[in-house]
């Protein structure tokens, strides 16, 4: 669709964080029942009894290679309130949930992260965000909910001394819809459920339930082409995209 005047602000209900060491909120976490560690006893010999879960203030991680002047220039760019290099934040954008990720996460060993997370309000603002990044050396690590178990949000820096992850959650909002013809413009941002709540405003659903669903972003669902438990329906995401804007290094990719 083509993107005209922002039609509606960002949804009312706020993408959660979700714990760094787990899937999911920590006020939905539930202790494994007398039947389920009986179980773990029998086949693999151990108790069940949960383990002291360290406190994510007390995780090591390696120092942030963020130079004053790239922070001053990101900032420049967002907003100094919209950057952050503290070490609660860059766990939080650390990698996402695949069990190889969790268990990484309990090493005693510093670990890496992303040397700063920056949040980007628009379009405009994620093209200068990946220009300045391309001329100052710095890689880029796009991050929607966090919910890949594939690597895909992995703070890699390769050859770069610095690596940030760009949070996508303030693009968060439907600036286009059109019930007759079923199609709308949506953030990248935007969760699932967030995205469930400024369509049914107009009587429309995306469709789209993967397992992910709470916490994963629209934009992570179209660059992981993803399908879910209702694609026998709805199809694969792809199948439902019609349009894409997309800000790279070398600008606006329509």
């Amino acid at each position: 669709m083509v993107e005209t005047q922002r039609e509606q602000s960002g949804s009312a209900t706020v993408a959660p964080n979700m714990v760094w060491d787990a899937w999911g909120v920590a006020a939905g976490h539930q202790p494994l029942s007398a039947q389920i560690r009986g179980l773990l006893a029998q086949v693999f010999g151990i108790s069940g009894e949960p383990v002291a879960r360290r406190d994510e203030h007390d995780v090591p991680l390696i120092p942030t290679t963020l130079t004053a002047a790239d922070r001053s220039g990101l900032a420049g760019i967002v907003g100094d309130e919209h950057l952050t290099t503290a070490d609660i934040d860059r766990l939080r954008h650390a990698g996402g949930k695949s069990t190889p990720d969790l268990l990484r996460r309990r090493a005693s060993t510093p670990q890496d992260a992303p040397d700063a997370v920056v949040f980007p309000a628009d379009h405009p603002q994620v093209l200068a965000l990946l220009k300045y990044c391309a001329e100052h050396g710095i890689a880029v690590v796009p991050f929607g909910g966090g919910t890949s178990v594939v690597g895909g949000v992995d703070p890699v820096r390769g050859q770069f001394a610095t690596v940030i992850a760009l949070d996508l959650r303030r693009l968060d909002t439907l600036t286009e819809v059109d019930p007759a013809s079923g199609t709308a413009t949506l953030g990248a941002g935007l969760t699932g459920p967030q995205a469930e709540e400024l369509l049914g405003a107009h009587g429309l659903s995306l469709g789209h339930f993967p397992q992910s669903f709470e916490f994963a972003s629209i934009g992570g669902f179209a660059a992981t082409r993803s399908s879910g438990q209702a694609s026998a329906g709805y199809g694969r995401f792809d199948d439902m995209v019609e349009r894409l804007v997309i800000a790279t290094p070398q600008g606006t990719l329509d």
